[in-house]
């Protein structure tokens, strides 16, 4: 491999780790507020299954599910970015790779 190349993608990831680390924290409360959301809904069925509906069973219901569809999303969203932004980075790497061994080819000839 070049060392141009192999000293792009060492940047690359060590900007996707700074990265990662930059917002462990927000990582930390979304994966905490998903941990709260599930054990309402825990409480939700064990409501459900002692008793009727009522208003406290379904602020669980629906609380816990939008906490959980929102903190998923947030966490997936993020490492969506990191991982687009580590592809662009070989992508542009490798097509520059063969613009680089096209023109030696055709230099050679």
């Amino acid at each position: 491999m070049d060392s141009n190349l192999k000293g792009a993608l060492t940047e690359t990831l060590d900007a996707v780790e700074r990265l990662l680390n930059l917002f462990r924290i927000e990582r930390m409360v979304h994966l905490l507020i998903g941990v709260v959301a599930f054990g309402m809904l825990v409480y939700a069925i064990v409501l459900l299954f002692k008793g009727g509906v009522t208003t406290q069973l379904l602020i669980c219901l629906f609380g816990s599910s939008g906490l959980i569809t929102v903190s998923s999303a947030r966490i997936t969203y993020f490492f969506n970015r990191a991982f687009k932004l580590v592809e662009e980075v070989i992508r542009k790497l490798l097509e520059s790779g063969v613009t680089n061994e096209q023109t030696k080819s055709s230099i050679s000839e």
